[in-house]
């Protein structure tokens, strides 16, 4: 489009005519100009760079646990996998004298005996995978539940009956 087309369109005497711009287009000689409203802007405060499933606002990644917490998880999960084996074995030799006390009795009571001795291996086991998957990107929750855990899961059998079951 050339400035002759803009004063003829500025200056016409309002009839219709052909635009020089596209075929089929016509332009009035006073047209109403309209101009966009800018919506207002909408203020948001964040409080944390991550949702609340733990991926970070920007790129939509998770975010990333501090090598602190990783070197955490490593050795309070080896001691849970410890607690498991040790409750693994005393299940096994609590096994073999619950099924001689029982033999002459009756067959339920000693039937939920083993379930109590097979179910307690799982415990630890369940109680790290469990603060793992309910204290997500929360360090000190995490830390105060694997912690707890340890305390709560720990093999008592082996200290008091000093390694019998080992």
């Amino acid at each position: 489009m050339n400035l002759d087309n803009i004063v003829n369109m500025r200056t016409g005497s309002g009839e219709e005519r052909e635009s020089a711009l596209q075929s089929g287009w016509t332009v009035e000689a006073n047209p109403k100009i309209v101009e966009p409203v800018a919506p207002e802007p909408v203020i948001e405060v964040v409080d944390d760079t991550t949702d609340a499933a733990g991926a970070d606002a920007d790129t939509g990644r998770p975010a990333q646990m501090s090598s602190l917490t990783v070197v955490l998880l490593g050795l309070s999960g080896g001691l849970f996998l410890l607690y498991a084996w040790v409750w693994m074995s005393w299940a096994q030799y609590y096994a073999d004298v619950n099924a001689a006390v029982f033999a002459g009795r009756g067959s339920i009571g000693g039937m939920l005996q083993q379930i109590v001795f097979w179910i307690a291996p799982l415990a630890p086991i369940f109680w790290f995978l469990s603060a793992l998957a309910l204290t997500r990107n929360r360090t000190r929750r995490l830390v105060c539940a694997l912690v707890l855990g340890l305390i709560v899961t720990f093999p008592l059998p082996m200290v008091f009956l000093s390694g019998a079951a080992l």
